[in-house]
């Protein structure tokens, strides 16, 4: 969701979606401090989400 630049053509691009694109790309990087999250330790992707959940649950109580 990246505007297209002066010389490109438009991006169809919702102007709500780039307005919040800091704020998830902040999210990952608080994220990604998970070392389980960055490497990807988890072997399925059921138990991978739940991790994933956990962070972003624990992010959001400290925050």
């Amino acid at each position: 969701a990246i505007p297209a630049k002066g010389n490109e053509a438009p991006v169809a691009c919702p102007t709500w979606i780039y307005n919040n694109r800091h704020q998830v790309e902040r999210l990952w990087a608080r994220l990604k401090e998970w070392r389980a999250i960055a490497t990807r330790y988890e072997k399925t992707a059921s138990s991978f989400i739940g991790v994933l959940a956990l962070a972003a649950a624990l992010d959001w109580l400290k925050g």
